[in-house]
């Protein structure tokens, strides 16, 4: 046989091994990916680089969480390694207060963040983070230099009683159309707002708490509220509502005729922290097709049935991931100060209630989120 002869055998040769080692790594490959925990598997044998890991089982674009992506010069970026992962917002928390409660800088907590998430397959992306009365809007607005944050100012319920009818419109509106001037594209929604009816501050009384709120704290909260939904229509908006009952069923009775009689139809709308009953979220979600309720650590929690219950009956488009920190972390959290990084917590006890994936939860409820803040 010819020396050139030769040759081509031992290219045809090694081309049949080549396809066929091919062949079995993509066979194997695809039976890991049919597994829950397709993906560490794929890590470890190493199959797959980090860098396609995540396309391999898109569905829906993933989010591209890039240290060079553009800001503006008023911003400072503090975002993550270029990398593809899944990148998840918290829809709704209170850095002011978590940032107290932890006693830290929110340069040292997001740098421990990315630390902490380096190696894993998901990154927090953005945070919105939420002013509740004039005297924490500053506080607020202080966050919004950072790229990853965006903010929602309003007047939450248990502050209603602050604010009387004949000056809300120079205190509260004036100053939520300022804001908006000031940061047109950080600041993303109106709230949150809405009725309390678990618990009453009395004003005359410092921290003064009662299980009944008084009729008359119930008709200011439903004015306040009211005006807030006609500010986001005005300023074309998002809502956030605020909706907790005192187990008479009153609290969601009110919110939803206030609702029905002032929001558009097509509004956007975010129902933060959801832990009323079913019937209650299933008006709403026939009510507004662009309403989306947000689930927290309690439906992580041992008596949290109710809140999974629902989160089961919800379609996984109509569900966003918060953490209302400093509030309520999540399991295996509690009596922790809650906060952002928590959220892939949350994120798989929904999982597990849909029957479905982290992986899924994470891209659905990004789109979500880009739905209705446009971030």
């Amino acid at each position: 046989m010819s020396l050139s002869a030769l040759r081509i055998l031992r290219r045809a040769g090694t081309t049949t091994t080549t396809r066929t080692t091919a062949r079995r790594r993509s066979s194997l490959l695809s039976s890991l990916i049919a597994s829950s925990s397709s993906v560490e598997r794929i890590r470890r044998k190493g199959l797959l680089s980090a860098s396609r890991m995540t396309t391999t089982t898109t569905r829906i674009p993933l989010t591209k969480v890039n240290a060079s992506s553009s800001s503006s010069t008023s911003e400072r970026t503090t975002k993550p390694p270029s990398t593809i992962k899944y990148g998840y917002v918290d829809t709704h928390a209170h850095l002011e207060m978590i940032l107290e409660k932890l006693d830290t800088k929110y340069e040292h907590w997001i740098d421990s963040v990315r630390e902490k998430e380096s190696e894993k397959l998901y990154s927090l992306e953005s945070i919105l983070t939420i002013g509740c009365k004039p005297e924490n809007w500053r506080k607020v607005e202080h966050f919004l230099q950072f790229e990853e944050v965006y903010g929602a100012f309003g007047v939450h319920p248990l502050n209603a009683n602050a604010f009387e009818e004949n000056t809300f419109s120079s205190t509260i509106s004036d100053g939520l159309k300022a804001l908006h001037k000031k940061y047109p594209r950080k600041m993303k929604a109106i709230g949150e707002c809405g009725l309390d009816y678990y618990v009453c501050q009395d004003p005359d009384v410092a921290n003064a708490k009662e299980w009944v709120c008084p009729v008359d704290c119930r008709e200011h909260q439903q004015f306040v509220f009211k005006e807030q939904i006609l500010l986001a229509k005005e300023m074309n908006l998002p809502l956030v509502v605020h909706a907790r009952d005192a187990g008479d069923g009153d609290a969601e009775s009110d919110c939803l005729d206030i609702m029905r009689k002032h929001c558009d139809a097509a509004q956007k709308i975010h129902v933060h922290c959801f832990t009323g009953t079913t019937a209650f979220a299933q008006e709403l979600l026939q009510s507004f097709p662009n309403l989306k309720l947000g689930f927290t650590g309690v439906c992580t929690f041992k008596n949290g049935s109710n809140v999974r219950e629902v989160v089961r009956m919800t379609d996984l488009n109509r569900i966003l991931l918060e953490t209302d920190g400093p509030f309520m972390a999540p399991v295996p959290f509690r009596g922790r100060v809650a906060e952002p990084s928590m959220v892939p917590q949350i994120a798989e006890i929904i999982a597990t209630v849909k029957k479905s994936t982290v992986e899924d939860v994470f891209e659905v409820r990004r789109e979500n989120t880009r739905e209705v803040y446009g971030i």
